[in-house]
């Protein structure tokens, strides 16, 4: 049951990938300047799917895949390492669009933390929520938390290995407290709801394409009828359509 699972989470994965492959090999797109722009936007409408879970695949399907092609001698052979060029494309276009989101939420934060009164902090704080996207909400607690978990011990007290920053250390500790009580999980899942409700219709879609395309595939071996120039294969996988 838990390899079926961990398949059907690979699925997904590549689902997500593909998505983004399908925008690169657009014909529309003529120049480079183009292509890029779409694939920007592309990647920006995905962005409630591109979560820990993925970018820790695109992390672990490239060492693997690295250490295949190391293991064979061809890790500069064109003719062997398209999939993993194709995987470093992504995670770059991925790092760019979450490293803009980052920087929003910083952005967020830096204002906050200018307020002279911790008064002026949470309120701040609450109007920068009560108008923040749907799908901005969870991303900006877990921000919010590993600022503050960066402090080591230093948030409990202990000073031995943490990071002093004087002033700013109650302010974010401040503002930690403050998203929990202004964002518990219940008003985080119901900020977040239509962002997650999309995020699982795009899931169930990635997964009904998976489906078409296998059939897609299987009809193209009884026909002999796949057209190898619509056709991108990564290793040890079934070659694949792009419509």
């Amino acid at each position: 049951e838990a390899q079926a699972l961990g398949a059907e989470l690979e699925v997904s994965m590549l689902e997500i990938i593909r998505n983004i492959c399908e925008v690169a090999m657009d014909p529309s797109h003529t120049t480079e300047e183009d292509t890029a722009v779409a694939l920007t936007d592309a990647v920006r409408d995905m962005r409630p799917m591109l979560d820990d879970a993925f970018v820790a695949y695109l992390k672990y399907a490239i060492a693997e895949e690295e250490g295949k092609l190391a293991r064979s001698g061809v890790v500069d052979d064109p003719e062997h390492n398209r999939w993993l060029f194709v995987l470093k494309i992504v995670q770059e276009g991925v790092y760019a669009e979450l490293s803009q989101g980052v920087k929003r939420y910083i952005d967020h934060i830096l204002y906050v933390l200018r307020m002279k009164s911790k008064t002026e902090r949470r309120e701040l704080l609450k109007q920068l929520i009560d108008v923040m996207p749907t799908m901005d909400v969870r991303p900006f607690v877990k921000v919010v938390n590993n600022i503050v978990s960066s402090l080591g011990t230093t948030v409990k007290g202990d000073f031995t290995d943490g990071v002093i920053l004087g002033e700013m250390t109650n302010q974010l500790l401040q503002l930690q407290r403050d998203v929990g009580d202004l964002l518990p999980p219940e008003r985080i899942n119901e900020l977040s709801k239509d962002a997650d409700a999309w995020a699982a219709t795009q899931r169930e879609r990635l997964l009904e394409r998976r489906n078409l395309t296998r059939q897609r595939i299987e009809a193209g071996r009884q026909t002999g009828d796949i057209d190898p120039d619509k056709v991108i294969k990564k290793p040890g996988v079934e070659a694949e359509r792009f419509d």
